[in-house]
């Protein structure tokens, strides 16, 4: 028989934290590409947000996987973790590519990152590692692409990804965290119920459970 390649989606972020929109993401990506696999991608230093506070690695990782556990085709791939330094996306899919020949990887990114690809390390090298699917929330009308990027549009080696809207974001979300400290019972549930509806019920729990977005107790 023919070997086949694994079709593997790869979805990177600082997931800091991880939350019902990037689910999303993984669903409809995989769904678009016909992926055999999810692999979401942890940085452990993202170098456009080195001026972040971003919670420590073992926990935003701990929080990926409690988010993916029970889909089996989903895994967490730990490689920017393990590498020392900032995390570069070319040199993450050169190191893949390398490791798994025989896999074809379609990297997923946010609309917003479209508009500033071309100021990524090594931004054509991306296309010869992988395949770059956008998710577009506005599913319908034309699909906008920056003019140096147009060439790999029109060889397929540039793809939208249709996405329903979420009105998400980790920033909103652990802005909610702060609020749930407020002195206002209303205020307060508010919160609560937001963080509920847009975090992973375990993801929800296991921050609540530890202080990584408020300060401790006593």
């Amino acid at each position: 028989m023919p070997h086949t390649s694994t079709q593997v989606c790869l979805i990177g972020g600082t997931f800091n934290p991880i939350h019902m929109g990037h689910l999303q993401m993984a669903r409809s990506a995989q769904a678009q590409c016909m992926a055999d696999e999810v692999w979401f991608v942890p940085a452990s230093q993202p170098w456009q947000k080195s001026d972040l506070n971003i919670a420590a690695i073992e926990h935003r990782l701990k929080m990926v996987e409690l988010a993916i556990a029970g889909v089996h085709s989903w895994r967490v791939e730990p490689i920017e973790i393990e590498r020392e330094g900032p995390s570069y996306t070319v040199d993450t899919l050169e190191e893949l590519s390398d490791r798994h020949p025989s896999h074809k990887f379609s990297l997923v990114i946010g609309a917003d990152q479209l508009n500033n690809l071309n100021t990524w390390k090594h931004w054509e090298s991306l296309f010869d590692y992988a395949r770059i699917g956008v998710v577009d929330r506005i599913q319908w009308g034309e699909f906008t692409v920056p003019a140096p990027l147009k060439k790999h549009l029109m060889h397929d080696r540039l793809f939208r990804i249709p996405m329903p809207s979420v009105n998400i974001s980790s920033t909103f979300l652990r802005r909610q965290f702060e609020l749930l400290e407020s002195s206002s019972p209303e205020i307060r549930e508010t919160a609560r119920s937001t963080l509920e509806a847009g975090l992973p019920a375990s993801v929800y729990k296991y921050l609540m459970d530890k202080p990584i977005y408020r300060p401790p107790e006593g």
